[in-house]
């Protein structure tokens, strides 16, 4: 069947340093670049994550219009990639009792998958879940289905991120008409386009030395087995050198020249009689700047290192560390790995595994280049057709205001949508800390009774208060308020935080309905008269 203009992919990815994107066909096993386009952040971008969603839509919505430009074809979807600062992995262990022995089937390992998937963490959300081994009667299993036993236990790794960085992309997306396709975690795509299959069973651990931040996944045995987001990057070279001073404008150019990350005894002896000059015409010896370059690498790969070694599979990775990223391109910087580490196995990857090649219109990109390999690797992800109409890459004004006017409409109702989700959460913090003060009272009453049961205010005052303590806490409002929050992934761990603490008062409120009715008995003509003969026989012994 022959390939229409509609069926190329997008894919857009939103770096510290550059927002890029990129579109192209697959045919024959090729992917065909057709089009690239890229915008400086210019701090719309922070580690990875949106700061700025109108300067982020701004420069998303000029690479859209210049890939269609190209294209000659509107862009309707494309795919997205997840990175930054707060992506890193957690790992989790779930054990399930299945009473008798039993043979372990699908149903049970995804009962226990999605436990952990279930697993609410603070302001985070999970983007991806590995399972990891599992064990059976003390036995470890690869794939347990079938295997006889009583007792599993799986481990899996969760990949969570914070929710607004999702939230910010999908933002800036529903004010561009281009819908998102999928949400690609950034880092992964990269490792399955630049590690190879060796690498990946054997274990290797990827390197992303990023603007802003440096990521790492560590592989073994074809699953992922860790990863984390160091907030370091090549910028903090820039910043550095700032602190000389030069210019931030030309720090980077600075750093290009003179940057090495091993430097050898020749290379010492040369820098000390040289020096830089400035654009301002100030002097600065070059062994101060390349001390300034080389401490603040080493200490970006010190602080992989320890990762590593976090990860449990420092001594596992047979083969060895793989770097990529603009700052790999950094002079002796497979020499700076083999020493920080003392892993003797380091390659820098320029390019992806898979043939790509690129057409006249997309000649502003460089494939073998560790700059562009995330972008492509996002692109090569995608199978789903991103192209709409066709049109003649003139702006139609008219068409234009109306987008405006519907994406400021947009914009609104998703501010009002935000603002009412922030009440809601706001509410049910209210009715959270009502609880906890109800509880508190319950506790503070369950003391005094214990202290003065005698006293019938006390003992009536702690009946009444068991009475009708649960439905002024978690009556009507606890239930309204937590329905307002249901379904929602952020707010997880608040809706638990909730339900924890109904549960806690409760058992608080059971306990003291327990010593009201003990209270009540004792303090009966009955119980009176009891406790006197007891006090009686107690005197005579």
């Amino acid at each position: 069947m022959a390939i229409s203009d509609k069926d190329f992919i997008v894919a857009i990815e939103l770096g510290s340093f550059k927002i890029s994107g990129i579109a192209g066909k697959k045919k024959d096993g090729t992917m065909q670049i057709l089009a690239y386009a890229e915008e400086k952040t210019s701090g719309c971008v922070r580690r990875g994550v949106v700061y700025n969603i109108e300067k982020t839509y701004q420069s998303v919505n000029n690479i859209i219009t210049k890939l269609e430009s190209v294209l000659k074809t509107k862009i309707t979807r494309a795919y997205v990639g997840l990175g930054g600062q707060s992506v890193r992995s957690y790992k989790c262990v779930i054990k399930r009792n299945l009473l008798t022995q039993s043979y372990i089937t699908n149903d049970v390992i995804d009962a226990i998958r999605q436990e952990s998937c279930e697993i609410p963490f603070s302001d985070y959300e999970m983007l991806e879940n590995y399972p990891q081994e599992f064990v059976v009667d003390s036995s470890i299993i690869a794939d347990p289905v079938g295997v006889m036993g009583t007792n599993i236990e799986g481990e899996f790794l969760d990949v969570i991120a914070k929710h607004n960085l999702r939230a910010n992309i999908e933002t800036v997306f529903a004010n561009t008409n281009v819908d998102v396709v999928e949400e690609l975690i950034s880092p992964l795509q990269l490792a399955n386009n630049v590690l190879t299959d060796a690498e990946k069973r054997s274990g290797c651990a990827l390197v992303d030395l990023g603007a802003e931040t440096t990521t790492l996944v560590v592989y073994k045995n074809n699953i992922v087995r860790y990863l984390v987001t160091i907030p370091l990057g090549s910028n903090n070279i820039n910043k550095d050198l700032s602190t000389l001073p030069i210019d931030e404008a030309e720090a980077e150019e600075v750093k290009l020249k003179y940057g090495d990350a091993c430097r050898e005894s020749d290379a010492l002896e040369e820098a000390e009689s040289q020096s830089y000059t400035t654009t301002d015409g100030r002097q600065i010896d070059v062994v101060t700047i390349k001390n300034v370059i080389e401490a603040r690498i080493s200490e970006i790969i010190a602080n992989i290192s320890n990762q590593i070694i976090n990860s449990d599979y420092s001594g596992k990775l047979l083969a060895g560390i793989v770097i990529t990223g603009g700052g790999s391109n950094m002079k002796n910087i497979v020499k700076a790995f083999v020493k920080a580490t003392k892993i003797d196995k380091v390659r820098v990857a320029n390019k992806v595994n898979q043939v790509v090649v690129k057409t006249s219109n997309a000649s502003s990109i460089t494939l073998d280049s560790t700059q562009t390999t995330s972008v492509v690797s996002l692109l090569l992800a995608g199978t789903v057709p991103c192209g709409g109409d066709a049109f003649d890459g003139r702006p139609d004004m008219f068409d234009q205001q109306m987008k405006e006017e519907e994406r400021r409409k947009r914009q609104e109702e998703a501010d009002a949508a935000a603002a009412a989700e922030a009440q809601d959460a706001q509410a049910f913090d209210n009715v959270k800390a009502e609880i906890r003060a109800a509880y508190d009272k319950v506790q503070k009453q369950i003391l005094e009774l214990e202290k003065y049961g005698r006293d019938k205010k006390v003992r009536q005052n702690a009946k009444m208060l068991s009475l009708n303590i649960l439905d002024e806490a978690i009556g009507e409002k606890y239930e309204k308020a937590a329905q307002a929050l249901e379904g929602k992934d952020k707010f997880k761990q608040s809706l638990k935080e909730g339900a924890d603490l109904a549960e806690m008062l409760k058992k608080a409120v059971d306990e003291l309905t327990e010593n009201v009715n003990k209270a009540l008995k004792e303090n009966s003509l009955w119980g009176r008269v009891t406790r006197t003969l007891s006090d009686i026989v107690d005197d005579n012994n």
